[in-house]
């Protein structure tokens, strides 16, 4: 087993190694997510986790995954304000859907070309590898500078993605178990881990707000252990009833981030910019039928303490994932294919951002600037490293899968890296035209 003093230590570096490169990204231009990776590749190379060690790390994974999906998208759902999503909701819904069904067939058919397994496989492959990952997005978003829109556009993109990039690779390989196959229930399924999982945050964030506000005087001081308690039970809930635990977290986060809106609701201060006009009054009568004043509610306070588990959450993820990293054999073809598999992730992101260009800036730098990283947005992760285990878990034995999709997982995080390296030049954000925002449609 691995010394206590050393892994005490080596996770001190992780947070500080975590802390100063985000700190240092305006200047160095280099997020912290291929070093933290590549940290926990070198760890295992020479040999600071033992064999027995790693046998345990590989058996924690479920609740390693658990843990850091469950604190970041959290955290990602207290900061994002409503008015923001309402404004970007359908376009980034549509700019999802196109970017990771043209990455998913894309990926497969050059699977197909490189590899040669069976179509099906493939798919698994491209859709497993077709969207960001949802852990990496929220670091570059908090420490690159963009607009409001457009950082709304990207965590709403991760998140949503994250659930199409797990169910259609999932709905394939029951496929080639079972042998049947229904487009219809494909769509099915979608909708109702979606809305399902939506409807689930959105009832169970109400509900704890409740009781935030019913035990107040007794919660005082404790509303961000009470509350990391009821989200961890939430995935757990999500998980066991068949939904996507990432999207209902999400917005679990968003009711209890949004929760003074109810306030400013029944003040009367809701605004076009803090809430639209329609969402303010629904605000104010849903406050009014369950009885709810939310003043006292600490949710700046959740808010920041929320931010600091979260970065140290992610931080270790990454690390977590590179000391995972495992390929049984490398050639030079499957090296190339998967070097091929990230510039498609580039060439793919890169031509769909006109979908977009009405949340970027003016000023041709910033400009530029915010292309770069919407294009080289392309890191994998968590999605892709528990796709890339699921055939195995089926007894499907598929030579090359497993290590074309860590590979993949590597060099995407790789390229996006030097990309933004190359062409990210931080700069004050200016704020975005009035036009762009109103042409955008209510969802």
């Amino acid at each position: 087993m691995i010394n206590a003093d050393l892994a005490l230590l080596l996770l001190a570096a992780i947070a500080f190694t975590g802390f100063v490169l985000d700190s240092l990204f305006a200047r160095i231009r280099i997020s912290s997510i291929l070093p933290l990776l590549l940290l926990g590749v070198v760890v295992v190379r020479v040999g600071l986790v033992p064999p027995d060690t790693l046998a345990l790390l590989d058996s924690v994974i479920p609740f390693v995954v658990a843990l850091t999906v469950a604190f970041i998208l959290f955290s990602v759902g207290l900061e994002i304000r409503i008015a923001d999503l309402y404004r970007v909701v359908g376009r980034a819904t549509s700019f999802t859907l196109v970017v990771q069904t043209a990455t998913g067939i894309a990926l497969s058919l050059l699977a197909y070309v490189a590899f040669r397994w069976e179509i099906l496989i493939c798919f698994v492959f491209g859709f497993g590898l077709s969207g960001p990952s949802s852990v990496a997005v929220p670091i570059l978003v908090r420490t690159a500078r963009m607009p409001s829109d457009l950082k709304t556009t990207l965590l709403f993109e991760s998140v949503l993605s994250d659930v199409l990039q797990l169910i259609v690779p999932l709905t394939l390989v029951g496929l080639l178990i079972s042998g049947t196959f229904a487009l219809g229930r494909v769509g099915e399924s979608l909708a109702l881990t979606v809305f399902g999982s939506v409807g689930a945050g959105i009832a169970l964030g109400l509900a704890w707000l409740y009781v935030l506000d019913r035990l107040r005087d007794f919660a005082s001081g404790y509303n961000w252990t009470l509350t990391i308690t009821m989200v961890l039970a939430t995935y757990g809930l999500a998980d066991i009833a068949g939904l996507s635990a990432a999207i209902t977290i999400f917005v679990f986060g968003l009711a209890i981030g949004n929760a003074l809106l109810f306030d400013s609701a029944k003040r009367g201060t809701g605004t076009p910019s803090s809430a639209p006009g329609l969402l303010a009054r629904s605000l104010d009568r849903l406050r009014t039928t369950l009885g709810l004043s939310t003043s006292t509610l600490q949710v700046e306070m959740i808010q920041q303490v929320q931010k600091e588990v979260s970065f140290f959450a992610a931080s270790f993820f990454f690390v977590y994932l590179g000391v995972l990293f495992q390929t049984s054999s490398l050639d030079l073809t499957l090296v190339l294919a998967t070097i091929g598999v990230a510039l498609v992730m580039l060439a793919v992101r890169y031509a769909m951002l006109p979908l977009l260009a009405g949340y970027m800036d003016v000023e041709p730098g910033a400009r530029r600037s915010q292309r770069a990283l919407v294009a080289f947005n392309i890191s994998r992760g968590l999605a892709a490293a528990v796709i890339a285990t699921i055939p195995l878990s089926y007894g499907l034995v598929i030579p090359g899968f497993l290590d074309a999709m860590f590979l993949a997982i590597l060099f995407s995080t790789v390229v996006s890296t030097i990309g933004i390296f190359l062409y990210y030049r931080p700069g004050p954000s200016v704020p975005e035209p009035e036009s762009a925002i109103a042409a955008e449609p209510a969802p």
